[in-house]
């Protein structure tokens, strides 16, 4: 189980990516940056979602709301951008969760039964992988610390909102 049911955070932080695929585990590296930050949180779900996009199915009923961070393919590489919720194209296809998250949150809570809750991706923007490896460019390096640092301020603050801050440039990736 990946959620203890007995507790809803206030708001999850949900790192989404492959590691494998160097920048495409940008999200993963922010969360795991604030895993190893704030271990001791409990007002905060943190959690990396790997492989299975369906692996939200025990993940949504943990938190109110969600902030998912994720890479999306875009010029230039390193540019912190709010994704739109229409649907968003899987910066690297041969991904294991090449399912955009729109469609499967929206898809679970209709079998759930329920609303859903207030989400949001956060985005940094990568060049398209073209082989594995491991690590992260420069760019999207500097992007990871920029976002570990605007969401440390967000915990710290207990700033549950899911609204990217101003900075951020509104990205369509349909």
């Amino acid at each position: 189980m990946i959620a203890d049911k007995q507790i809803v955070h206030p708001l999850g932080i949900i790192g989404v990516g492959n590691t494998l695929a160097g920048d495409d585990g940008a999200g993963n590296t922010v969360v795991s940056r604030l895993k190893e930050k704030y271990p001791d949180r409990t007002d905060i779900f943190l959690h990396n979602l790997e492989t299975d996009p369906l692996e939200l199915w025990d993940i949504l009923p943990s938190a109110n709301r969600f902030i998912f961070v994720d890479a999306v393919a875009g010029k230039p590489a390193g540019r912190l951008v709010e994704v739109s919720k229409k649907g968003m194209r899987r910066a690297w296809a041969p991904s294991l969760h090449n399912m955009d998250l729109p469609t499967v949150i929206k898809q679970l809570y209709i079998l759930r039964e329920e609303d859903e809750p207030e989400w949001n991706i956060w985005g940094v923007t990568i060049d398209i992988p073209d082989h594995l490896q491991d690590g992260l460019s420069p760019a999207v390096s500097e992007a990871v610390e920029d976002l570990v640092e605007i969401l440390s301020e967000r915990i710290e603050s207990e700033d549950y909102s899911v609204e990217a801050p101003i900075i951020f440039e509104q990205f369509e990736n349909t």
